[in-house]
């Protein structure tokens, strides 16, 4: 039976802070965790020296790292992405695909399905970003290959990846007749508004009918205006969950924590929006398609244009707390808790309580990652 034993922790939940605790793994699941005073013994254990555990990041939003893409369709991608994520204190993702051909995106569809647990960061499913988008607001994803929201082309879509597909970025403007979110709907796919030029009615109506989710705020979407509050204004205002990417550069720290005080921990989902370059040197990398320039902590297409970003998690965490002045429950809620809630696994995920998977992170009093630790096992 293999066990680990963590002591000396503060113990973060989405709802508070339990001092001076320790938790007990077992096989590969949270067993039991208590106050210090009535600490079990086992070989087995790593003193946390009263860093904070916390349920390990679900990463929604992820193309690539490590020198791999999704788009790459060579498991190489699973095997690295896999092993590198727990260092940035990842547990968990969803492969992210992007706008391409449909040939690629096929190919991409097909190598993730034959996807099967092995070790490391767990792919929870796949977030297909595009091809169903605006040519309004492409960002980096290749113009050339936008097409209108297609029902049946889901349907084939959802089918190759082994029903894989967890969720899906598209523009609701571009849905003209509804059958696109309607077979989203049926198919249990996450619909997140997303390279949009959709105007707020638009995406309150699309709410009615299954919109839940808003793909990376401020980016690749119309903004707020005092007489049309288009998609931002829907972001700040309705029940839907909401990416965004904490580095400072997507948004600056200032509109991060206007998008916090106004959406609160309750719907945020913190992304990293990824691209291969994630834990590599500055130079030159594919995405898509397009060469990427990576310079310190930017990636930007030859016209200066955003490309996803170089962002760890760990390092999104940081930011945040320092963004927004949020405690470590809403670090929770928006790094694992409201991920696993979305695509319910809240009995397994995004929680610390008995029976659920032991996929946990420790952060010192300065947020830097300490440990991170998957299915029980220690990674780093």
């Amino acid at each position: 039976m293999m066990k680990l034993l963590i002591k000396n922790a503060h113990i973060v939940t989405h709802e508070n802070v339990h001092e001076n605790h320790w938790l007990l793994a077992e096989n590969g699941k949270i067993h039991s965790f208590g106050l210090m005073e009535n600490c079990p013994e086992t070989d087995n254990t790593i003193d946390a020296e009263h860093s904070y555990l916390l349920p390990g990041a679900i990463e929604m939003h992820i193309h690539g790292a490590d020198g791999v893409d999704a788009m790459d369709a060579d498991m190489e991608y699973i095997e690295k992405i896999s092993a590198h994520l727990p260092k940035t204190g990842s547990t968990s993702f969803l492969a992210t695909t992007m706008t391409s051909t449909i040939e690629n995106v096929e190919r991409s569809l097909m190598n993730l399905a034959d996807y099967t647990y092995q070790s490391g960061a767990e792919m929870l499913g796949i977030h297909q970003e595009g091809p169903f988008i605006s040519k309004k607001h492409p960002g980096a994803q290749h113009p050339d290959h936008i097409i209108a929201p297609d029902a049946e082309m889901i349907r084939h879509l959802q089918d190759i990846s082994g029903n894989r597909i967890r969720q899906i970025t598209f523009a609701p403007e571009e849905d003209e007749n509804g059958t696109f979110l309607e077979t989203l709907k049926e198919l249990g796919i996450i619909a997140s508004a997303g390279h949009t030029d959709a105007l707020y009615e638009t995406l309150t109506e699309a709410e009615k009918n299954g919109v839940s989710h808003v793909t990376h705020l401020y980016n690749g979407m119309r903004g707020l205006h005092h007489r049309e509050p288009g998609v931002v204004g829907f972001a700040y205002m309705s029940d839907a969950f909401v990416e965004i990417i904490s580095d400072g550069i997507h948004s600056r720290p200032e509109m991060v924590k206007l998008a916090y005080d106004n959406i609160t921990s309750d719907r945020m989902i913190m992304i990293t929006d990824a691209m291969r370059a994630q834990g590599l040197p500055d130079g030159r990398y594919d995405l898509g398609g397009q060469e990427v320039n990576v310079v310190g902590n930017e990636a930007r297409l030859a016209d200066g244009t955003l490309a996803g970003s170089v962002l760890t998690m760990d390092q999104a965490v940081k930011n945040m707390l320092a963004f927004t002045g949020c405690g470590w429950p809403d670090i929770v809620k928006m790094s694992s808790y409201n991920p696993a809630r979305e695509l319910g696994i809240t009995d397994q995920k995004g929680v610390i309580k008995k029976g659920a998977d032991a996929d946990l992170v420790l952060y010192d009093g300065e947020a830097v990652l300490k440990r991170t630790i998957i299915k029980g096992k220690l990674f780093s």
